[in-house]
């Protein structure tokens, strides 16, 4: 596992300024946008990403949801997708819709930076502007009137190859309100229109530095959820341990239908994401709070990674895989295993004495 390059004085000192037109990106290889624009807009507060989005690790599925988005997380909390991934912290999010410039600039004005869902084909800044239909997510913190009496947008993109600047209200808006039609080039992220999409967030101001305390409270956090998963037919969300099995239980099931199986390249990507962060807290926290024992937390951690892109990638290339259900078998137990054996690690790790340097 590879440490980034985001300091502690980088993150409380970020914030965004019009006037030099800079805004604080953070990107990690293997997010999502739904991470690096939560965690741009962490920064923009003075908070660590990886402090803040590496705290919490669980399963957590929808059955019955679409998950044709590279944005896709399961929605668990009534406060939001950036309440579920930041659960030790006063973090909210909320869906909201627009349609129009006017409608994208008032929001702006009352939630500060704003989450926006694009679709790339639109976004002259992405590799797949008119070439192909994709759904992502940018940061948009601010607008102006040009000299010409035009309409800009700032945008921030941290994903590859990255982009921040003003961008014409034409592009940005064409791109929010779009069909997102199905494309055969992005099957994964294509087909759901984004239809003006907005993730407002609200965070609070948050203790100046990260605590023992807190990170054993969100390792037994970690531990209890695992343990008191559930999964039953009225469960909108499969959870834990129980959840886990079963969702592997019906990619089984499925290894025969291609289509069925594609949703688990999406979804496994917030899953594969969160337990990278994980993995990225627990090293970091173990480095600079002399506990090597959570060096074992990490491991496992990025074991549950790598038993993600396994799954993930056998259910993207089905159609093209021999003996697709007998290497569905394997990899879905590799990745209860690996689940398995982070829990050991939590509960070992638990049982060391904890102490705030």
């Amino acid at each position: 596992m590879t440490l980034g390059s985001t300091t502690d004085a980088t993150a409380r000192t970020a914030r965004w300024d019009g006037a030099t037109g800079t805004y604080p990106q953070w990107y990690e290889d293997p997010l999502s946008c739904l991470q690096t624009t939560l965690g741009s807009i962490l920064m923009e507060h003075g908070l660590r990403p990886v402090d803040v989005l590496g705290l919490a690790c669980e399963f957590a599925f929808a059955p019955d949801d679409v998950m044709c988005e590279e944005f896709y997380r399961p929605a668990q909390s009534t406060r939001g997708v950036a309440a579920d991934l930041c659960p030790y912290h006063d973090v909210e999010s909320s869906w909201t819709t627009g349609a129009d410039a006017g409608d994208l600039i008032e929001l702006i004005e009352t939630h500060s930076s704003v989450i926006v869902a694009v679709d790339n084909y639109h976004l002259p800044f992405r590799p797949a502007f008119h070439d192909v239909h994709a759904a992502h997510l940018v940061v948009v913190p601010g607008w102006r009137r040009t000299a010409d009496g035009g309409l800009e947008f700032y945008v921030s993109d941290a994903q590859p190859p990255g982009f921040q600047g003003w961008l014409a209200a034409e592009h940005l808006v064409n791109s929010w309100t779009s069909g997102n039609p199905s494309d055969t080039q992005d099957v994964f992220f294509s087909s759901r229109e984004i239809g003006g999409r907005v993730l407002t967030t609200r965070v609070l101001p948050q203790p100046d530095e990260l605590t023992a305390g807190l990170a054993a409270l969100a390792l037994q956090g970690n531990l209890d959820r695992w343990a008191a998963g559930t999964a039953g037919p009225a469960d909108r969300v499969w959870t834990g341990r129980a959840g886990l099995l079963r969702f592997v239980e019906r990619l089984q099931a499925s290894s025969g239908d291609p289509e069925e199986l594609r949703g688990a390249y999406t979804f496994g990507w917030a899953m594969q994401a969160q337990a990278f962060l994980h993995g990225r807290f627990a090293q970091e926290f173990a480095q600079r709070w002399k506990q090597p024992w959570l060096l074992e937390v990490a491991a496992s951690a990025d074991r549950v990674v790598s038993a993600w892109s396994n799954v993930r990638l056998l259910s993207a290339h089905a159609t093209r895989t021999a003996g697709i259900t007998e290497l569905m078998v394997r990899r879905g137990a590799d990745l209860v295993h690996a689940y398995e054996q982070l829990a050991v690690d939590w509960r070992l790790a638990l049982s060391r004495e904890w102490t705030d340097l």
